[in-house]
Order: structure tokens, then sequence, then C-alpha cells
């Protein structure tokens, strides 16, 4: 993946091969501005790369148009970023009710919203608006945007950054039961190796490069 700045050609990701299993946690680590985000971008369908392929559950994303992008996204995608991107105007359940019609479902599922709101201990925050939540508990509402509609792939961008260590538990808990219970795949950004060491493989990133992967705990 090359970026265009000016008259100069900036790599981004540099001969990446990455394969991640259905039902896979795969964190991903390195320094700022190693490629990570770009990776999760193109893995997601939400940048279209330069060279080479990326596949999705058999579907090649750089052969599709962008309409049939946007909707292999809508149906098997769940993003969780660092950055909330709540609409501030809807209430926490108004969030995941607008995720359900995105994706099709437009009467939604009421009992399903208040257990995955009652999982990520929010129940008692239905009705409040972004801005009358903290921060952690507006990330666990993006969190429950992201899965309301059960994706089968769940690409998170350092989705504990920004909380602290409670709410970053609530969060990582709720990632680990999504993989180890209902077996959705989750590639997960991470600065933080504790968070990390909850996935089943740590990839390594240098430089746009892939240079390490662990597996478990080793």
């Amino acid at each position: 993946m090359t970026y265009r700045v000016g008259r100069v050609d900036v790599p981004a990701l540099r001969g990446v091969d990455l394969r991640v299993a259905p039902g896979e946690f795969v964190s991903v680590m390195g320094p700022s501005g190693c490629g990570k985000s770009t990776l999760l971008h193109i893995l997601g369908g939400l940048l279209k790369p330069t060279s080479g392929r990326v596949v999705v559950d058999g579907e090649d994303l750089g052969a599709v148009s962008d309409a049939e992008r946007t909707d292999i996204r809508r149906r098997k995608i769940g993003f969780v970023f660092q950055r909330f991107n709540l609409f501030p105007t809807l209430t926490a359940e108004g969030n995941l009710r607008l995720a359900e019609q995105i994706h099709g479902n437009s009467r939604g599922d009421e009992s399903r919203r208040r257990e995955v709101l009652r999982l990520l201990r929010l129940e008692g925050k239905m009705r409040h608006k972004p801005l009358e939540l903290s921060g952690g508990e507006q990330q666990r509402v993006a969190l429950a945007r992201a899965i309301i509609n059960r994706p089968a792939i769940i690409l998170a961008d350092e989705p504990t950054g920004n909380l602290d260590t409670e709410n970053s538990a609530v969060v990582l808990d709720m990632l680990g039961r999504l993989n180890g219970e209902f077996g959705q795949t989750i590639v997960m950004i991470t600065h933080n190796p504790e968070a990390a060491a909850i996935a089943g493989r740590t990839v390594e990133m240098r430089d746009g490069m892939i240079v390490r992967e662990v597996r478990g705990r080793e």
C-alpha cells in the first residue's frame, strides 16, 4: 500500500502477507506509523490496496465495485475505532438501532439490544446520549454497535487506547467472549501487551512490514 504525498510515493505497507483463519483472534502491535491502522482499514475494505489482494470470506475486495465492497462491510464486518464515532443526537440504544437499520433490519431486536448493553454494563445508560456518558461508556456503546448485528468479523483499532483499567477490562472481556463463545473472528490493533495477550496470535509490525508472530502467551 502506497500513499502519494505531493510528488513522492510513501509506502505504508510493504510485502505484508497476513492470513487470519475463521474464528481466530489476532492482535497487531507495533510503533506509531508502522502501518497497523492502514492494514486494518484495508482488511475492512475502507481502503483499496495499490497492489496485492485482500480476500474476505472468499470475496476479493479489490475485484468488486465500491458498492459491492460497502455491502460486504455491512454484512460481514463490525468496526470498533479508538474514536467512538457515535451519533451525538442519538441515545445509546438509538445508535444500536441505527446500526441495525443500516444492516437491513428495519425493526431491530429490542431484546438483543438490551442483552448486549447488559453484557457491557450499560443497562442503565440506554436513554443517554454520548455527551451524557463517560469515555469508557462511549467506547462500550461503540463496541455494542459493532456487534449488534453479529458480524462474522470484528476489526478493532486501539479499542482500549483511551480507557482506564476497569473499562479496558470490560471491553477486552467482551471481545474474548465473542471470540471464544461465538467464534467471531477478531483482528485488534493495540499498544498494550496485556491486551494483546488475550489473542491467540500476536503480529508485530515495523516500517510497514510484519517482522514477528507469536502464538498464544509465548
